[in-house]
């Protein structure tokens, strides 16, 4: 990587040369193997009532969310800070969780605080129960007036607005369940019907970003379509999988069917949001060279911006280390387009003094520069 000339032998140029070739080892050694600096999003807590408990299992079936979670950490070979992990909590505590409440809690306006558990819960898994299939009609703008009104415009309203608080909270990442679905004896063929169309809104249209009201739909957040799961073409939920003809709570089979994919889709979609976490493309166009920017503002406290340039498609680093070349935080680990993009870079929790960023483009280090952090 250096060709040294043999007549030098000034000492003091010679440990320069030493100390930069010491520096690239530590961001390659970083790259290659510290993924403990990567901010991790495999840890979360599930929010629910007595459907969720259900799901959770074991529920008299032969497997359980716990269990799951421990066979996906052996599947993928995760342990220690890369292993997933869950908790549950009954939420809200005194009232029911239908959309109208979540809606409410998200907006802060409902004495149940949910924003309490974000920073010690990267993942945050929200559910209604089944009474949120009893939705009477289609809906006007009107229903907004009454929030508990179940009409399908009234839960896309809720929807809407409860995604766009998980959009602002990017440092978490969400995951909200479609309606859990009502049994032929409990419902009937119009809310039935209804309660489908929603949730498929929700999937196929909201979380695919092309609903012409919210428009793009957001990393942070997951929708786990629970009730195309367990129902039929009608949008019962299937006799096998309900307690009784008139107890739509799930039984043992669906316990067996759900916790495994529940668990899957969750850590899949959360793992691979990791890799997103805080950067952002700003420009399509395509730049002359790769390029990686001064930070701003320097110094800075406690948040800053990275701005790099890439040519071509290509495997990116993105690193910040300390003054021992010990890495920080991994800001990009992936394969990206050519363009122009943004990492933000948070402070919180690193004590002030001098970091280094280095930007490194297929293995090979593009630039490394210095920022300062003064609290």
């Amino acid at each position: 990587m250096f060709k040294i000339n043999k007549s030098i032998n000034n000492s003091t140029a010679m440990k320069n040369i030493l100390k930069i070739l010491f520096i690239i080892f530590l961001i390659h050694i970083a790259v290659m193997n510290d993924t403990s600096s990567q901010v991790k999003f495999r840890s979360g807590m599930f929010f629910h009532h007595s459907t969720g408990e259900c799901i959770w299992g074991p529920n008299g079936s032969s497997t359980s969310v716990p269990q799951e979670i421990t066979r996906y950490n052996t599947q993928h070979s995760y342990s220690g800070q890369n292993a997933v992990t869950f908790s549950e909590t009954w939420f809200p505590v005194n009232f029911d969780n239908d959309w109208y409440l979540w809606h409410s809690i998200f907006e802060n306006n409902d004495p149940e605080n949910i924003s309490n558990y974000f920073s010690g819960n990267k993942i945050i898994m929200i559910k209604s129960c089944f009474p949120s299939s009893a939705i009477e009609e289609i809906g006007q703008p009107v229903d907004t007036n009454s929030p508990d009104y179940k009409t399908v415009f009234n839960y896309k309203w809720h929807w809407r607005h409860i995604i766009n608080v998980m959009k602002s909270h990017p440092q978490n990442f969400f995951v909200i369940w479609t309606n859990a679905p009502l049994t032929q004896e409990e419902t009937n063929p119009i809310s039935a019907a209804l309660s489908k169309q929603f949730c498929k809104w929700a999937k196929d249209t909201l979380a695919a970003g092309l609903d012409p009201v919210f428009g793009g739909f957001p990393a942070n957040v997951y929708v786990f379509d629970f009730f195309s799961k367990l129902t039929n073409s009608s949008g019962y939920l299937l006799p096998q999988y309900a307690t009784g003809p008139h107890d739509p709570h799930p039984n043992a089979a669906a316990t067996a069917l759900v916790a495994p994919q529940l668990v899957n889709e969750v850590f899949d979609h959360s793992i691979i949001y990791e890799q997103l976490f805080g950067v952002k493309k700003i420009s399509e166009n395509i730049p002359a060279g790769f390029k990686l920017q001064q930070n701003y503002p320097n110094p800075f406290n406690p948040n800053t911006v990275i701005n790099y340039q890439l040519s071509k498609y290509c495997n990116v680093n993105l690193i910040v280390y300390d003054v021992t070349g010990k890495a920080v935080i991994t800001l990009v680990n992936e394969k990206q387009s050519a363009g122009t993009y943004e990492a933000d870079f948070s402070g919180k929790g690193i004590s002030s003094g001098v970091y280094f960023y280095s930007l490194m483009i297929d293995g090979y280090l593009i630039d490394t520069k210095k920022m300062l952090m003064v609290k």
